[in-house]
């Protein structure tokens, strides 16, 4: 599998990076219950930003990605530290044996993954009863974003994404757009999606 972001990983945690995954992990504290026995999962965690920043409300969090640098640059960050509640796991969430999570969280990753509904199929099938799904990810836009044709959604339509996570059984506690972020000289807003199983 190709690495696409080799070349990003060492430089990926910059200040607005910074900003945009402390805003994203403040609205899920406010969102919801994170209790000290929770195992949960990051799917997209990168360098670890938002999972980092939740590591002391839970029990355990895996923090999965299919990009080695990224989880490289992860791995240094807890080299240098004394956190043992992180599990790194390198690949596909779909192919992991991870199951009785209380939660999963999606940052800027879900426009990563082709299949959406056999995603959110996935994580169903892995939470717990009352698990939540937190998805922070660009609201639809014209592929100016990310300036590729590679990426495989140009962000969602978040009544569309919310119908989706019902109509696969999920309740929606809480949909909104909450932040923006700047690049090419435009605004792109990102939105919160908290669904519960």
């Amino acid at each position: 599998m190709i690495d696409n972001f080799q070349n990003k990983a060492n430089t990926w945690d910059n200040p607005q990076k910074i900003r945009m995954t402390t805003k994203f992990s403040n609205e899920l504290s406010e969102s919801i219950f994170l209790y000290k026995e929770d195992n949960i999962a990051e799917v997209g965690a990168g360098t670890g930003l938002v999972g980092l920043s939740l590591v002391d409300k839970v029990n355990k969090i895996y923090m999965i990605d299919n990009s080695p640098s990224m989880l490289n640059v992860l791995r240094e960050k807890l080299d240098s530290t004394n956190i043992n509640k992180v599990e790194i796991v390198e690949g596909e969430f779909e192919t992991t044996n991870l199951n009785h999570l209380d939660g999963v969280i999606c940052y800027m990753s879900l426009h990563h993954i082709a299949d959406t509904i056999n995603f959110i199929r996935e994580v169903k099938k892995r939470i717990k009863e009352n698990g939540f799904f937190a998805i922070g990810d660009l609201i639809e836009e014209d592929g100016s974003f990310h300036g590729s044709k590679d990426i495989l959604h140009f962000g969602f339509n978040l009544e569309k994404l919310s119908k989706l996570l019902e109509a696969e059984g999920f309740i929606i506690l809480r949909e909104t757009v909450y932040d923006y972020v700047s690049k090419n000289e435009k605004n792109y807003p990102i939105f919160i999606i908290i669904a519960q199983k």
